[in-house]
């Protein structure tokens, strides 16, 4: 089975139903509630879904919202040796390292995101959503 991962806009999209972009991140969040791919999302994620869901939309939405994630997605823990992984990658901006490293340590194939040029130095693929069906 193949192992994705998800970025943090990927999910947001879907949840903000962001306009251009939220119908093909669905499809991928379908793929893993369907069980066609093995599905990965850091808990630094989740944390700033929270956030975002809590600030655009309510508390309630934000709860309901992780509470579905996480029936989705399997969660890799971030502690401090991850952290100080995350430093080493080759990456400018410190979130998109730390999800490139989780990627990394959980053997995804791929990385989907809108956000592909944050990614550019690693050994993983990145795609968007649209190029993953592509």
């Amino acid at each position: 089975m193949k192992r994705i991962f998800i970025d943090t806009n990927v999910i947001l999209d879907v949840l903000l139903q962001r306009e251009g972009f939220w119908q093909d991140s669905l499809r991928v969040l379908q793929l893993a509630e369907l069980g066609n791919v093995k599905a990965y999302v850091s808990a630094s994620s989740m944390t700033d879904i929270f956030y975002v869901v809590k600030k655009k939309l309510s508390m309630d939405a934000a709860r309901q919202a992780i509470e579905g994630l996480l029936k989705l997605f399997d969660v890799v823990g971030v502690d401090a040796a991850d952290l100080t992984g995350a430093l080493m990658v080759p990456i400018d901006d410190f979130e998109d390292a730390l999800q490139a490293y989780c990627a990394g340590k959980m053997n995804a194939e791929v990385i989907i995101s809108r956000d592909t040029y944050g990614f550019i130095g690693i050994d993983i693929a990145t795609q968007t959503p649209a190029e993953y069906f592509n």
